[in-house]
């Protein structure tokens, strides 16, 4: 039997993350993974040919760059390998296939503003509205997003007393579909701006969309976007080498069977071949709730109130469809060099494209027409590919669930040769049997066995609706990160604020250490 201060099952980045600052305030962390690797949602592995590094999930890094707990461990990742790559110019192509040159939106909202004002010069002028009114409030921002979540009343009660406050309710209150329609007029700039809006899985009529807008849009330039050099998988492997060489210990192909509770405490874990891990001051779940309260934990233990929101605890029924591609050449894209020079692109022709993908999906039919989301980030990381040589990687929103009663297994080629490749095709027609060397499919099926916390597919963590968000996440009473069971506490995409590469397992470690004495957090 091994015993350390904290156990914490599940070695994804929220879960190292969490291990990483408490291993920085003196504490003995362990860090259990069923897998033979680390990562969990930032796995970097070799699926097509050797050589070729893919980002099979999480990929591009942004919000990570916002946590300023992050910041206070990077400097020592970064001494165990961890080297990020930053789009100090161009960040996301939006190709035009209509003739117009496409939108660049650049780490400069300077240049930013200039991409678009070739399609509207009003809407450029909306665009950059939207970022200054972000400066006046970023630092709420930050605190918001890195610390445990206010109740839902606090902000309204801080708005509803000004004309100006009321106004942005509203707008904070509209779907992401109306937000887009009454802040820009040009078609192209719509389908791009909601497009991106609705990169969380938010759907286009979902309402109180319209807050994230303004966090989404503005983010971008401020923070800019990165990627670790060598493949995602990077973060955590420096996190794992940082808690191994500084008294803890990341055990992999070690996946439990019960976590241990006694007295109404949890006190460790079991793992399937029966050792136990033992914990004396805290257990850390990174699992996903279902697993953590229904599989993990004995009957009895857990009231039938707390048992009845997990089992209301709703994943949604959204997946992707994610083709890997080893590739002779980078995609040349049909609007020039310049689209072409981007490494990551939105792929989208009209705003109602997008309405219609996901009226698809919601009756349980493969979208007909998808938009894309691609990245060949050997245009700027030539380490993931051989010499001269580069990955891609591209992928839509698809039903976890098909009407006509197919898997997804049974269906994946032909959607990802007859829709997916076509489509991609149409914007950057190099991409093709003379220039592919090797592809891997990626489905609903293959997301689940890779990590059982990605739930009939779903990468998010959990649907972003309303009664799922905040104080809500992921159980009413329970935002805080604390379990019902004592000393048991949760991290994760399935708790606020969400899915994304942001090592939020740091808010988890935080409330911890207040708990235990050894920090005092200004919430």
């Amino acid at each position: 039997m091994k015993e350390f201060d904290v156990v914490i099952a599940g070695g994804g980045v929220n879960g190292l993350a969490c291990a990483s600052l408490l291993i920085k305030y003196g504490l003995s962390v362990c860090v259990l993974e069923r897998n033979p690797w680390v990562g969990g949602g930032a796995v970097t592995r070799e699926v097509t040919l050797p050589g070729f590094k893919h980002d099979m999930f999480g990929s591009s890094h942004v919000w990570i760059h916002c946590n300023p707990d992050f910041q206070e461990i990077k400097t020592e990742l970064e001494q165990y390998g961890l080297k990020y790559i930053w789009s100090d110019d161009q960040i996301t192509g939006h190709p035009d296939q209509t003739g117009g040159p496409g939108i660049v939106i650049y780490r400069s909202i300077d240049k930013t503003v200039d991409s678009i004002a070739q399609y509207s010069k009003k809407d450029a002028a909306r665009y950059r509205e939207v970022y200054e009114d972000f400066e006046l409030v970023r630092e709420g921002f930050l605190k918001a997003f890195f610390s445990p979540p206010s109740p839902p009343s606090y902000m309204a009660q801080a708005m509803e007393n000004s004309k100006e406050g009321l106004k942005r309710m509203r707008e904070f209150s509209l779907s992401a579909t109306a937000w887009v329609d009454q802040n820009f007029e040009n078609e192209f700039v719509k389908a791009t701006m909601l497009n991106w809006a609705m990169a969380p899985q938010i759907l286009p009529e979902q309402e109180g969309a319209g807050q994230s807008c303004y966090i989404m849009i503005p983010a971008i330039h401020v923070f800019g976007q990165s990627i670790p050099e060598g493949g995602s998988m990077m973060l955590p492997v420096a996190m794992q080498r940082y808690i191994d060489d500084n008294g803890g210990q990341v055990m992999t192909e070690a996946p439990i069977q019960e976590f241990i509770v006694e007295g109404g405490e949890a006190k460790g874990c079991i793992l399937e071949d029966g050792r136990e891990i033992r914990a004396r001051k805290a257990v850390v779940s990174a699992l996903e709730p279902k697993q953590t309260f229904r599989k993990f934990i004995k009957p009895g233990v857990l009231s039938e109130e707390f048992t009845q929101m997990v089992d209301r605890y709703s994943f949604g029924k959204i997946t992707i469809c994610r083709v890997h591609l080893a590739l002779k050449e980078a995609p040349r894209f049909n609007n020039g060099d310049l689209m072409s020079s981007c490494a990551f692109h939105r792929i989208v022709d009209t705003a109602p494209q997008l309405i219609k993908q996901y009226a698809e999906i919601a009756q349980g039919i493969p979208p007909s027409d998808p938009f894309l989301w691609s990245a060949c980030w050997t245009v700027v990381d030539p380490t993931r590919a051989p010499e001269g040589q580069h990955t891609l990687i591209f992928d839509t929103f698809v039903p976890n669930w098909l009407a006509d009663g197919q898997s997804w297994d049974n269906i994946k080629e032909d959607y990802a040769h007859n829709v997916l490749l076509k489509k991609l095709q149409q914007y950057a027609p190099n991409v093709n049997q003379d220039t592919i060397l090797g592809e891997y499919i990626e489905t609903r099926e293959s997301l689940e066995a890779a990590n059982p916390s990605f739930v009939d597919g779903v990468t998010t963590g959990g649907e972003r609706i309303q009664g799922q968000l905040g104080y809500f996440r992921p159980f009413p009473g329970y935002a805080h990160y604390r379990s019902p069971v004592k000393n048991l506490y949760m991290t994760g995409p399935h708790c606020h604020p969400g899915g994304a590469i942001s090592a939020m397992g740091t808010i988890t470690a935080n409330i911890m250490l207040e708990d235990l004495g050894l920090k005092s957090n200004d919430y």
